[in-house]
C-alpha cells in the first residue's frame, strides 16, 4: 500500500515545450450502462475479491437526504477483528445476503454504510465491504490508511473488521471459507508490518481509549457478544498461528 499515489496532472520533463494534453470527460460523457457479475473478481495484492460493484451495493444508500451519511475517515491499521453475520449457513445466494447486509447497516442501522471492511462467503469469495475511496484499493485510502468502519463500537478507527458469512456457533467455517480469511488477514498483516501473534494495546486514535487485545481478535474480545460463534472463536489461536506460517 504504502507508495500507492493517485496522480493529477501530466508529469513533464525540465525544459518541456510545445505539450499537448487530452482529457477524457469520464462525468458527463456518453452514458454507458454496464452489468457486473457477482462471479467476476478482481485482485488486491494478489489476493481475488469482489467490488460492491460486482455484488451490486447500490451507492445511493451512502447517503440521507443527499449528503453522505458517514463520510470516509482514515487511520493507521492496529489490529484486526474476525466476526461472523449470524445469518443462515449453506447459503443459497451469499452475494443477496451482502446485500441486504448492507441495507441493514446503512438504513435500518443508519450506520451510512456496510459495517465490515470484508466479509467471506462458505465457497471462500472475498467481498468489498465498507467504502473507501476510488483509488481502487479496497478498505485503504491511497496512503495505505485503513478506513473506520462499524464493527466494534467503540473501537472502530484503525481496527479492520473481516466477516464470514453464515453462523459458527456450532460448526466451523468451510475450509474455503478458513483458507480465504487466513489467505487475507496474512495479506493485511504483511502489507503493514505486523505480526500476526503479537497481543497488542490498541489505542483508539480518535478518543485515546486503550484495550490490549490480540491483533487478530474475535469480536467477543472487544463488546459483550457472542461474535464470532463459540466454535469459531476457539480457533483463533489457530488461526494466528496459520497466518504467520504463510
Amino acid at each position: 500500500l504504502a507508495g500507492h499515489r493517485r496522480l493529477i496532472g501530466p508529469r513533464l520533463p525540465d525544459g518541456a515545450a510545445n505539450v499537448r494534453s487530452t482529457a477524457l470527460d469520464t462525468t458527463a460523457g456518453p452514458a454507458r450502462t454496464a452489468t457486473l457479475s457477482p462471479t467476476a473478481p478482481v485482485t488486491f495484492c494478489g489476493v481475488e475479491y469482489l467490488s460492491r460493484a460486482a455484488w451490486g451495493a447500490d451507492e445511493s444508500k451512502r447517503f440521507k437526504n443527499g449528503v453522505e451519511n458517514s463520510p470516509a475517515k482514515y487511520y493507521p491499521l492496529q489490529t484486526l477483528t474476525v466476526h461472523h453475520t449470524d445469518t443462515p449457513n449453506a447459503d443459497a445466494d451469499p452475494a443477496a445476503t451482502v446485500r441486504a447486509i448492507y441495507e441493514y447497516h446503512a438504513v435500518t442501522q443508519d450506520w451510512g454504510d456496510i459495517g465490515y471492511h470484508f466479509l467471506i462467503d462458505e465457497a471462500g469469495r472475498i467481498y468489498e465491504g465498507r467504502w473507501s475511496g476510488d483509488d481502487g484499493l479496497p478498505a485503504h485510502d491511497a496512503d495505505g490508511n485503513a478506513v473506520t468502519a462499524f464493527h466494534t463500537a467503540g473501537f472502530n478507527s484503525g481496527n479492520l473488521g473481516i466477516a464470514l458469512l453464515g453462523t459458527l456457533t456450532g460448526q466451523e467455517p468451510t475450509a474455503k471459507a478458513r483458507r480465504s480469511l487466513t489467505l487475507l488477514l496474512a495479506l493485511l498483516t504483511r502489507t503493514h508490518g505486523l505480526d500476526p501473534q503479537a497481543h497488542v494495546t490498541f489505542v483508539n486514535p480518535v478518543n485515546g481509549v486503550t484495550k490490549p487485545v490480540d491483533l487478530i481478535s474475535g469480536h467477543r474480545d472487544w463488546l459483550a457478544t457472542d461474535c464470532p460463534g463459540g466454535t469459531m472463536y476457539a480457533t483463533l489461536p489457530a488461526l494466528r498461528a496459520e497466518v504467520a506460517a504463510l
